[in-house]
């Protein structure tokens, strides 16, 4: 088989054992569109612009939960039960398993954001014009990446129990400190701080700028801080790979 073949193979294998543990499907597709509901039609002011708001925040937050909780504890678990050990004897290229997460991720991520706009579009009454939710998209989509490098990070670094622990932890982190749940700029100035060094925090002032809110500071530098992200935890990646298979 070639590559392409066998990224696809995989890719199928990942989407059915994803949609085979609820404790991993339900929470990913469930949470974003539940609070979106909550604080961005329910509980909204009329006029008020929430809606739209949160909906470029949340959908930063949809793309978190598969990207986490694969690359986090679904590694962890991999590691420990021997399985990823398993796939690379087979011979299975790295490049493809880990390219077979990532689109099951993205495949979870495009499906809650699917559900997400039509939320805010005939639910909220979002109106962009359709450059903008192309781009939207695309950003939310691409912020699967470095938060899943981050997710791979810690699961070649951690067991698989202590890894739902940490994972759970920085999942929490990235939202609130990312304000993803609240505006950053409703935090107290030390938490204001605090969120600079989230991913998630650029990441959402980036789908913000898209949206066609005002943001802190530029969408170049915000771009410029992510890309950072990305390439640090990409290193974080090659050196952990290494200090596992010692």
């Amino acid at each position: 088989m070639n590559t392409l073949s066998l990224l696809w193979a995989e890719t199928q294998a990942e989407w059915r054992k994803s949609w085979r543990q609820p404790a991993f499907a339900i929470p990913t597709l469930v949470m974003p569109l539940a609070f979106y509901a909550l604080f961005g039609i329910v509980l909204a002011r009329p006029g008020g612009g929430n809606a739209a708001y949160l909906m470029a925040t949340y959908g930063v937050f949809a793309a978190l939960g598969p990207a986490l909780f694969a690359f986090g504890a679904g590694v962890a678990h991999e590691r420990e039960t021997g399985q990823l050990a398993l796939k690379q004897i087979a011979p299975l290229p790295v490049p493809v398993v880990l390219g077979a997460k990532l689109l099951t991720c993205v495949g979870f991520t495009a499906g809650v954001l699917l559900a997400l706009y039509a939320l805010a579009a005939w639910g909220a009454g979002v109106v962009l014009p359709l450059s903008s939710w192309l781009s939207l998209a695309l950003l939310h989509v691409l912020a699967a990446v470095p938060i899943g490098l981050l997710g791979l990070v810690i699961g070649l670094r951690f067991g698989g129990s202590a890894a739902m622990g940490v994972t759970n932890l920085v999942f929490l982190a990235l939202s609130v400190l990312g304000g993803l749940w609240i505006p950053v700029f409703l935090f107290p100035g030390w938490m204001q701080a605090l969120a600079l060094a989230m991913p998630s925090f650029h990441l959402a002032e980036l789908a913000l700028a898209i949206s066609g809110r005002s943001i802190a500071g530029s969408a170049l530098g915000h771009g410029a801080v992510t890309l950072g992200f990305t390439l640090f935890f990409a290193a974080a990646v090659a050196w952990a790979w290494r200090r596992a298979h010692r």
